[in-house]
């Protein structure tokens, strides 16, 4: 008996239109994978001339019947046609056709989400790379791990979102969906924002350090230390707060871009603080402490060191033996408090109980703008003339260097080519160093202008006693003590110091030491 295969039977390799003989007569195949991403047509010839070719019209019920409808390559739907028209014409009994007549189109998967991180510090040191080196060539143990640092309106994070792919089809026309791109979710937190014009960019809404926790993205703009800054610490660079639970150690920096509060003691450290310093244990200096505060200072005690403040300095008990340096008023506040040893200079007051010792400890009090601000114009003029000095002769150098090379040929021998690069280097760096000086000379010409137009009464206060030994200059006057003074306010009147009764609201010492 004949078989006809069912048209709802889609599973079968091949098939034979309804008008075609048995199954044992059958010359007409379409071949499908399972997973109908291709179609084969494959045409036999007959068994004899007087039995049936195949025929177009049987070719296109066949494909018809596979439902193969996508993907159809017609170059090659065309050859077949020609063959079979020809193959039935010239009665080609020997010939096969079997040619690839349809392709379906794979699916393209979807693209993982992809991030871009700016804040990244790329010259974060590693096992690998060792550790970074100073200026002289000695490697700084030091050094800490560099934090992710970024300030207000800087890019953090560009996000590429994940896509769904394209979906592909099958030559029977079936759609395959393909697996969509894995996706990277943020949710946006304290001190971050976006625009509604760019929701995959994330952007620094403060000064501080980046933290990612469950694709939540902070700026923290406070760093906290829990212990002292030593070797397990590193050096700190933050652009925000900085809070130190223990001790600063020899050796260390700490560059704060807000405030600086240090629960312990700072020892011999290299501190800058943009904002207001705080130190409760005080600073032990061992004459290699150098702390630089841009806004105002609070701390207990400082002894051997040089502290450098924009603002106003409160010191809780002493300032012994260092370098003080201060934009308006230096207060020791302890009713025993004392300046002893060392060079204290402010701009507008200085202000203590006991200024020097009993053994005629050296001590200068400087206030008033004349003459640490001169002082520092100066040392900037003569920086800056002999960076110019310098300037010349590496350029000159360097234009030497360009000539032979331009005389050799366009070509330098090795041991010139390095001089030329290393010359480079150094014209770059005391170009920047000149703008730099440049622009702290006009800093310091303007405050001088500022503190001229104000007028202030630039003064020393002393709450008890003046010993032998101190010298106090206010502005232009000067003067040296031979003897103890008591309960006085020093100002400068007529080119002279002036000793007069306290004139404060500070409370004597009505016993002596």
């Amino acid at each position: 008996m004949s078989k006809t295969p069912s048209k709802k039977d889609t599973t079968n390799n091949s098939a034979l239109p309804t008008n075609l003989p048995s199954e044992e007569g059958k010359l007409l195949f379409v071949e499908m994978p399972v997973d109908e991403m291709s179609a084969k047509i494959t045409v036999l010839p007959p068994a004899s001339e007087n039995d049936k070719f195949v025929t177009v019209q049987d070719l296109n019920e066949a494909l018809e019947w596979h439902n193969v409808v996508y993907g159809i390559d017609q170059k090659a739907l065309n050859e077949v046609t020609q063959k079979i028209m020809e193959y039935g014409r010239t009665k080609n009994l020997t010939d096969m056709i079997s040619v690839d007549i349809a392709f379906g189109q794979p699916p393209i998967p979807g693209t993982d989400a992809e991030v871009e991180y700016f804040y990244k510090a790329d010259d974060e040191p590693s096992l690998e790379e060792g550790l970074p080196e100073m200026e002289d060539g000695r490697v700084d143990f030091k050094a800490g791990r560099k934090m992710d640092n970024v300030v207000r309106g800087s890019l953090l994070i560009r996000k590429t979102p994940a896509t769904a792919g394209t979906p592909g089809r099958t030559v029977t026309g079936r759609p395959i969906y393909p697996p969509p791109g894995k996706d990277i979710v943020f949710s946006v937190g304290h001190g971050v924002m976006t625009y509604p014009e760019s929701p995959n960019d994330f952007y620094a809404d403060e000064n501080g350090r980046v933290v990612i926790k469950e694709g939540r993205i902070t700026v923290q703009p406070v760093h906290e230390v829990h212990g002292d800054v030593d070797m397990s610490i590193g050096h700190i660079i933050f652009f925000g707060t900085v809070i130190i639970y223990g001790d600063v150690k020899d050796g260390f920096k700490i560059h704060a871009g807000a405030d600086l509060v240090v629960r312990g003691a700072i020892e011999g450290a290299d501190v800058q603080v943009e904002g207001n310093l705080t130190v409760y244990g005080g600073i032990s200096g061992n004459d290699k402490a150098h702390i630089v505060c841009k806004g105002d200072a609070t701390i207990r005690n400082i002894q051997n060191a040089t502290v450098e403040v924009d603002g106003n300095l409160t010191v809780k008990q002493s300032i012994m033996h260092s370098k003080v340096t201060c934009d308006h008023y230096i207060r020791v506040m302890d009713p025993k408090g004392m300046v002893a040893g060392g060079q204290v200079i402010a701009r507008r007051e200085v202000s203590a109980a006991i200024m020097g010792t009993h053994f005629a400890t050296p001590t200068e009090i400087v206030v008033g703008h004349q003459v640490e601000l001169r002082e520092q114009i100066l040392r900037i003029e003569v920086k800056m003339k002999e960076l110019e000095k310098n300037l010349d002769k590496t350029n000159k150098a360097i234009a030497h260097l360009k000539k032979l090379y331009e005389l050799g040929g366009d070509h330098l021998p090795p041991d010139k080519k390095e001089l030329y690069k290393w010359l480079s280097r150094a014209l770059i760096k005391m170009t920047s160093e000149t703008k730099t000086l440049a622009l702290r000379k006009v800093e310091l010409e303007f405050k001088q202008k500022e503190f001229m137009a104000e007028k202030p009464v630039p003064r020393v206060n002393c709450s008890y006693k003046i010993y032998p030994g101190v010298k106090v200059t206010i502005n232009k006057a000067y003067t040296a003590f031979s003897e103890e003074q008591k309960y006085c306010t020093l100002i400068e009147r007529e080119g002279e110091v002036s000793v007069s009764a306290l004139s404060s609201s500070r409370t004597k010492i009505k016993k002596d030491q």
